[in-house]
């Protein structure tokens, strides 16, 4: 279950089957965007940790490793302003 405050692209991320390869086409399909989108959301899933990808254009595919939504640590950037 996720928590009640899940940004927009956390929840589209969670609606990607866990631990199965998949096309960038059905993941668009799975999250009910279109292609362009589904680019962009799986941009932010690797930079998460979430997902894993394998090939380039329109053979890429994308798995998620990650149960849940996760953002990256801060801590090793150093001090935030």
């Amino acid at each position: 279950m996720l928590p009640p405050f899940v940004s927009a692209t956390d929840r589209t991320l969670m609606l990607l089957p866990f631990e199965k390869w998949i096309s960038i086409g059905t993941a668009a399909q799975y999250a009910k965007i279109d292609n362009d989108a589904a680019a962009s959301v799986v941009r932010v899933g690797r930079r998460r940790g979430v997902l894993r990808t394998r090939g380039k254009g329109a053979a890429q595919q994308v798995m998620r490793i990650h149960p849940g939504p996760r953002r990256p640590s801060h801590r090793s950037m150093g001090p935030q302003k």
